[in-house]
């Protein structure tokens, strides 16, 4: 189709500065296919404040030749200048606004109603914008890298996890100590998780700073790590992923149900079957009817007769309040109190005769 008759189909708004364009139709397709393009045509190469070690001054990038930057500088009266030639380790910023392509790119992301078209629209968008910023990917300013983890990221939604991890690998390994990196870092670790590959999502995930800003990340993060640590039969640094989701992290994305959930399994490999016990009441009681109480349903039935005991220990111990959890349906309430000691004690077959025989004494009392 050409320009003219597309722009008779649907109008476009110019939002300077950025030259965001916006589709005045709501047709979902057209969208994804007509409005990711001229996103990408807008990542021009200035002019863009560029500061320098020397100074500060406002040009557009022409051409990189090994370690020179070639800019041709703005005028005063707009007309065009000389270019000249900037050595590439003078460079200290280069001021090019974060390109509306991302924001664009997110929006289908994360749309459950994005089509295959619209995908593929976006990653042939965030392709000629890295071809275009390849060669300035090490220049402080130039979102280049980010815009690699932003097709990442894409892949990732596809769940075609090789393929993200390929970039993400890639920015990584050439800008090591940028926020790119880190953020790539984390993404591969939770893309090797997802892929079964856990001793990768150990790699890179374990020890790496929380990241506080982006919640979405964060749980992912935390999840995938300790989904890792399980599968390599590491049960208590598992424990250690999912219950800061529990505690500190309790309202976003779910966190404080899946998280007791993904802890479920931790225990019962532990065999630390109290803590097991007061997980599923507290899902039970809080979150009814969600995936987590039918887990902790398939643990109550595998573990009955451990949960059983589990409760005794528990319900007599625990101060009576209208408050307090109740036991697990399907599981028997506690005995009465004087019988908790008995089946807390470790020689259960011992500890029997000795309850046995204070019954008659406290009859005759």
């Amino acid at each position: 189709m050409s320009p003219n008759r597309l722009m008779k189909v649907f109008t476009f708004h110019v939002k300077p500065p950025q030259s965001f364009y916006v589709l005045r139709k709501t047709f979902r397709t057209a969208l994804g296919l007509a409005a990711l393009a001229p996103l990408a045509a807008s990542a021009q190469l200035g002019p863009w404040p560029i500061q320098t070690k020397q100074t500060a001054f406002e040009a557009s990038i022409v051409k990189r030749d090994q370690d020179i930057l070639w800019v041709e500088r703005k005028s005063a009266d707009g007309t065009r200048s000389p270019q000249i030639g900037l050595p590439v380790a003078d460079v200290v910023q280069i001021g090019m606004p974060r390109p509306a392509l991302f924001d664009a790119v997110d929006k289908i992301r994360t749309s459950p109603a994005a089509t295959d078209a619209q995908f593929a629209a976006a990653h042939a968008a965030l392709d000629k914008m890295i071809l275009q910023l390849r060669s300035l990917r090490d220049l402080p300013g130039i979102p280049a890298n980010e815009a690699m983890v932003a097709k990442g990221r894409l892949y990732d939604a596809k769940g075609l996890w090789r393929e993200s991890t390929r970039l993400y690998e890639d920015v990584v390994l050439k800008a090591a100590g940028t926020a790119a990196a880190t953020n790539a870092r984390i993404l591969a670790g939770i893309a090797y998780a997802q892929g079964g590959e856990h001793h990768s999502a150990v790699e890179y995930l374990g020890g790496i700073p929380l990241p506080e800003e982006d919640e979405e990340i964060l749980s992912k993060l935390l999840f995938a790590l300790g989904d890792s640590y399980f599968a390599l039969g590491n049960y208590d640094n598992a424990l250690l992923s999912y219950l800061p989701l529990v505690v500190f992290y309790p309202y976003v994305h779910d966190n404080e149900s899946r998280g007791l959930a993904a802890a479920l399994a931790c225990y019962a490999e532990l065999k630390e079957w109290e803590p097991l016990y007061r997980s599923i009441q507290e899902i039970q009681k809080n979150y009814p009817a969600t995936p987590a109480a039918q887990t902790a349903a398939e643990f109550l039935e595998k573990h009955k007769q451990e949960l059983i005991d589990a409760g005794q220990f528990v319900d007599a111990a625990k101060v009576t309040s209208a408050d307090e959890p109740v036991a697990p349906a399907g599981v028997a309430g506690a005995p009465a109190a004087p019988e908790a000691p008995a089946a807390a004690a470790p020689p259960a077959e011992t500890k029997a005769p000795a309850a046995a025989e204070s019954a008659p004494a406290e009859a005759t009392e």
